[in-house]
């Protein structure tokens, strides 16, 4: 009774934000609001030193900080915090003049975000809530994968625990499902569509699209090495990497490179991440493109009347330490009416026939071809079945991820 009572207090304990600025008027006026609005325990701190040293007491769920402040800066601050706190999600406060400085720290910082001065209260609020949401999912997934891990090692034992299996499996799979869009953008101008099938009931692919500056689009998908659990793991990092760049004005290269530099740190070992990174400019119906070890994309050209491959490749994230990776250069995509890109994974691409043959030198093109004119959905449909009539009997599967994008 005791037990499930402490749970229970875990659960509803309210998160504690700490707000560190010198000037007393921003603390106090951030904090009236959030406590206003909120149920969250506020502390206010003007000195950061004194900060560190509460911090060195007593744990956190976010940090907001101001950049220029005596002794000690803001990305002292927030550095020193992300060392006693790797999953404490980190906001820094600064002034128009310092947002370059800001786009820098959020690769050597690791920051959640940077909110420039003065704010919008609503619009900080957002940031702060996503921030706690994200925080939250990463730590529900770690307890669960800890939970099935536990009980995958029981099943090996007791045979008769296998539906107590399934259960948990399903569990893990709806969370992970949670992590992934809900829905994608359908603008005025662009549609969308996903499709993805892990090998087991969880997987190692992951697809995302966030807002980024000047109202353009960043589009991810991702495949971490290996299936299942791990696997599942490594996507809950993959999206955070992503995620980081949220409504920051930044291009491919940088969201690749700051990408590259969290999953280096943070992937369990042995453990590597194929991506494609897109920038979608939606007014300008143009694109640019790092690829970093997925398949090379797919465009089909209605207008043309032809489908085309685009080569473009790159180096896996999560290999090399950031002083030494360099992506790949970023291609140029110019869309026209009735185009589509189409991005997928290497489950897609390899599956084999009984001759050894791969679907993406033997068939791939082909459905695309003869559906160029269907929509992007249909599309990624044609393909998953063709790969299916495609695959030999006892062909391992991989997770499949296919996202496309057409211009109306």
């Amino acid at each position: 009774m005791q037990a499930t009572s402490d749970r229970a207090a875990r659960k509803h304990r309210r998160p504690v934000i700490l707000i560190v600025d010198d000037d007393a008027v921003v603390t106090q006026s951030l904090s009236a609001f959030l406590t206003l609005e909120t149920d969250f325990d506020i502390v206010e701190m003007q000195s950061p030193s004194e900060a560190i040293e509460l911090l060195k007491r007593k744990p956190v769920d976010l940090v907001i900080s101001d950049f220029l402040m005596p002794g000690i800066n803001g990305l002292q601050l927030l550095d020193e915090a992300k060392r006693l706190y790797p999953d404490v999600p980190r906001i820094l406060l600064t002034g128009y003049a310092d947002k370059e400085n800001a786009i820098r720290a959020i690769n050597e910082v690791g920051l959640f975000q940077y909110v420039e001065k003065p704010w919008d209260n609503e619009q900080f609020l957002l940031v702060i809530q996503n921030a706690l949401r994200t925080k939250s999912l990463q730590e529900t997934l770690a307890k669960r994968i800890h939970e099935l891990d536990e009980v995958l090692l029981e099943r090996s034992r007791l045979q008769q625990r296998d539906e107590l299996l399934r259960g948990e499996l399903r569990q893990a799979q709806q969370l992970q499902r949670s992590m992934l869009p809900e829905t994608l953008p359908n603008l005025d101008g662009v549609m969308m569509n996903a499709s993805y099938f892990p090998a087991l009931e969880i997987g190692g692919d992951f697809y995302d699209v966030i807002p980024l500056a000047d109202d353009k689009l960043g589009v991810l998908v991702a495949d971490a090495t290996g299936h299942g659990i791990q696997a599942a793991l490594s996507t809950a990092v993959v999206k955070f990497a992503f995620a980081q760049f949220t409504h920051c004005p930044v291009g491919a290269t940088e969201i690749i490179k700051g990408m590259n530099r969290v999953l280096y740190r943070g992937l369990p070992a042995d453990t590597f991440a194929a991506a494609a990174v897109l920038v979608l400019d939606v007014d300008q119906a143009r694109c640019t493109l790092v690829n970093a070890g997925l398949p090379h994309p797919y465009r089909v050209r209605r207008s043309q009347n032809e489908v085309e491959q685009i080569f473009a490749e790159g180096f896996m994230l999560g290999v090399i330490e950031d002083d030494l990776y360099q992506p790949a250069e970023e291609t140029l995509i110019q869309l026209e009416s009735g185009d589509t890109l189409l991005l997928y994974t290497d489950g897609l691409s390899e599956v084999e026939d009984e001759n050894g043959e791969q679907f993406d030198m033997s068939r791939l093109r082909e459905v695309l071809v003869a559906g160029k004119n269907n929509s992007c959905e249909d599309l990624c449909d044609a393909l998953i079945q063709s790969s299916k009539e495609f695959g030999r009997n006892d062909h391992k599967w991989d997770d499949i991820t296919i996202l496309g994008i057409t211009l109306k």
